[in-house]
């Protein structure tokens, strides 16, 4: 006498269910999940519908930023059948997906890892809870939960690759160092609740002028910082005087209280006002220093 298989007992206990499993395989769709590469690309993830490029390319359905990828590197594509395959596209370094360079195209299998320079892909197929999840977790390491603005270590590994770009191509870089002025007053006569509101405003603000000219974080506290590529210290502090006024036009108010904070930002340029990170960032909180001593609510440069 022989046991039951217990999945064959479980399925046949339930009727329906097999059809039920069958078509939620069927209905799982593929997804790419970065887990090693650049610290500033870890976790993000794509979901995989026709047709996606993966490279440096901002134009690419998933930008990464090794130095080793292609503009455009490589492509996976949803076959009518529900499959997905993965070509090379002339890249530069090649692809592999496992232990077989990518030459032709190579059918993906659930859990397989791509290769690209420094950077791994791992393919799965996923079901609406795992998509849900992956979404979730992307978001909570990737984003400063006041602001919705990147997290500062998301942020700081961005500026660092792209100064690395902008020295590879002869390109300028621009940093914005800003500081709130008056959060200290609204603390002090409404609650920090009202101080919140105006940095949670603040960050929105700074991400909506920027737009895809830039990016940006909340350095700490009710300090912000930006980055805009190949923008020089002239050009840049025209954003920074748009941030500036939109902030000091926004009419902010919570709970019927008027709040009034304004804001100060230094602005410095690479190369021209500094060789490497370091220097750069400095010379922009110099101007910072500037803009705050010299009355606040202001834009400096060097």
């Amino acid at each position: 006498m022989t046991k039951d298989d217990p999945d064959k007992t479980r399925v046949g206990a339930f009727p329906g269910l097999a059809e039920y499993l069958k078509s939620q395989i069927e209905s799982r769709t593929g997804c790419l999940t970065l887990i090693q590469g650049h610290e500033a690309d870890l976790g993000k993830h794509l979901v995989l519908k026709n047709r996606a490029v993966i490279g440096r390319s901002s134009e690419c359905d998933l930008v990464i930023g090794d130095l080793r990828a292609s503009r455009q590197h490589c492509e996976i594509s949803a076959r009518p059948d529900g499959s997905y395959v993965a070509r090379d596209l002339g890249s530069t370094n090649g692809t592999q997906v496992g232990s077989l360079p990518l030459k032709e195209t190579i059918s993906l299998r659930d859990g397989d890892k791509v290769f690209i320079g420094q950077t791994v892909l791992r393919f799965f197929l996923a079901d609406d809870i795992d998509l849900e999840f992956a979404g979730q977790v992307g978001y909570l390491l990737g984003t400063d939960a006041l602001t919705g603005l990147q997290s500062k270590r998301k942020f700081d590994h961005a500026l660092e690759l792209s100064l690395r770009v902008a020295a590879n191509r002869g390109a300028c870089l621009s940093v914005l160092m800003m500081d709130l002025d008056g959060l200290k007053g609204i603390n002090d006569t409404h609650g920090h609740l009202f101080g919140a509101y105006s940095i949670q405003e603040t960050g929105k603000l700074i991400a909506r002028v920027l737009g895809e000219r830039g990016e940006a974080c909340r350095f700490g506290g009710d300090e912000f910082t930006a980055f805009l590529p190949r923008l020089d210290a002239e050009s840049a502090a025209v954003v920074a005087e748009e941030i500036r006024g939109e902030l000091e036009n926004a009419g902010l108010e919570r709970d019927a209280v008027p709040l009034k904070p304004t804001i100060s930002i230094g602005v410095a340029s690479f190369p021209d006002d500094g060789t490497d990170l370091i220097q750069v960032i400095a010379a922009a909180d110099e101007a910072l220093y500037r803009a705050k001593a010299s009355g606040k609510n202001r834009v400096c440069t060097l």
